[in-house]
């Protein structure tokens, strides 16, 4: 059974209604912006994820500030305020602005006033000339927007692959590359991730988002590895770090640049073969990054063979004492110099390991790139075992299109397929069910297939 309790030093979802923030929860006193109301986080820690708390102001209103208190559930307006009375229909209705009969400063005094979202609402209802002659439709509508303006409770979630990917996407969808729940969803699917496997992925800029979905598709017990190239220095990891998984799992991935790893696998096979790895590597159309550090050469220990001037006539003793002097004497250079050697660094180490994995070859390969896809895939390909499938995901159609007639001329790959997905969404509510007005139509194209030989 796993913990399911908020931890500090975790990464916690906060929802208000259909508002979800992604927030790191470092200090037990923490505090964090929820729209415009800054929220006191004491009291959450140790408490159960999906629990429910009340905002209560600190002060009066008007500062913004809550504390939370634990709620048993989440009341709405509807369900606090008894409506008693309804008309037929809005004919008669006009909108003059004069309905309502509190004033502006009147109304502004009562959300300053430390009193609940529904007697807020009420007292709005009360003074207001309309509102029992609209429609029952009008009336819910009328709720669910004041609803929306004085709600007055957040949930705390889980981190889960689909609130963190609709939080980033939400966001802005370029920093995932466009990446939606629908198109990860597929990404996954026709990879075949499995737990037993070996995977790679080349990634230049979602975020951490696809790294996370392929781990956590492997799952926590998993004895598979995953290979996660990228072009910089650093990778990046915000939603793999969202994802709270133990060290264990986040170890089953081994993150490397794509020049380095490269000139270690080729480099590592055959010392001799340093042109060649060199001529790999620049087939991708990208210089190294500059920072990437070299192993440093030991200097070379130069020791003299012969003693000049040997008195051939000297006693036994005298050169037995002079051979251990040298000796001790190279002992003592031999020691400074390692110690002036540098430590190598991790992603040394990293290279190592990941070319270990790549010489075996793995069970599938995902690209998710801003580059031109063809020199990358044309090179990774080689890694693939036969059999084994690839998934490539590009924002625009043009460069995958252009991959695919390369890769038809081809005789080692097959099954090609260049897709893109289209989601629509849809609200489901009694006699108005009916799409959303506002909405992306494309999520990107993903080219798959199978490597053959």
């Amino acid at each position: 059974m796993c913990d399911n309790t908020i931890k500090v030093g975790e990464y916690i979802v906060i929802q208000k209604q259909n508002y979800k923030k992604l927030h790191k929860f470092n200090k037990p006193n923490s505090s964090v912006n929820v729209g415009k109301d800054t929220i006191n986080l004491i009291g959450i820690e140790g408490c159960q994820y999906f629990s429910i708390f009340k905002m209560i102001p600190k002060g009066t209103k008007r500062n913004k500030e809550y504390d939370l208190e634990l709620s048993k559930e989440a009341l709405n307006l509807i369900q606090e305020i008894s409506l008693k009375t309804s008309g037929t229909d809005n004919r008669n209705i006009y909108d003059d602005g004069r309905s309502q009969k509190l004033s502006a400063t009147e109304i502004s005094e009562l959300k300053s006033d430390s009193i609940s979202a529904s007697e807020i609402v009420e007292t709005l209802i009360t003074n207001s000339n309309t509102f029992h002659n609209k429609t029952e439709f009008s009336q819910a509508k009328y709720l669910k927007k004041k609803e929306k303006k004085y709600f007055e409770y957040i949930q705390i979630l889980k981190p889960n692959l689909r609130n963190i990917t609709e939080i980033l996407y939400k966001l802005d969808p370029s920093k995932v590359q466009g990446v939606r729940i629908d198109t990860l969803s597929q990404i996954m699917t026709l990879s075949n991730i499995s737990s037993e496997g070996n995977h790679l992925l080349y990634d230049s800029g979602s975020n951490g988002l696809l790294v996370a979905a392929l781990l956590s598709a492997m799952g926590p017990q998993s004895n598979g590895q995953l290979v996660h190239m990228h072009p910089g220095n650093m990778s990046q990891k915000q939603a793999l770090l969202a994802m709270n998984f133990t060290s264990e799992q986040n170890n089953k991935c081994v993150s490397v640049n794509v020049y380095s790893v490269l000139r270690q696998v080729y480099q590592g096979s055959d010392t001799n073969s340093a042109d060649s790895a060199t001529e790999k590597t620049t087939n991708l159309k990208r210089k190294a990054p500059e920072n990437i550090e070299h192993e440093s050469k030991l200097p070379k220990l130069e020791v003299s063979d012969t003693i000049s001037d040997v008195n051939l006539n000297k006693e036994h003793d005298d050169a037995k004492e002079n051979n251990d002097d040298k000796e001790n004497s190279e002992v003592k250079e031999n020691s400074e110099i390692e110690e002036r050697a540098p430590k190598k660094p991790k992603w040394h180490f990293d290279n190592i390991r990941a070319s270990e994995i790549l010489t075996q070859k793995v069970d599938s390969l995902v690209i998710a790139c801003k580059e031109d896809p063809q020199n990358i895939f044309m090179e990774l390909m080689n890694f693939v075992k036969p059999g084994r499938p690839f998934v490539i995901y590009y924002s625009v159609a043009e460069p995958l299109q252009n991959l695919y007639m390369t890769l038809k001329s081809l005789s080692n790959v097959g099954a090609l397929r260049l897709t893109n997905n289209w989601m629509r969404n849809y609200q489901i509510l009694p006699d108005r069910t009916h799409p959303e007005v506002m909405m992306n139509g494309s999520s990107g194209f993903l080219l798959s297939g199978y490597i053959l030989k």
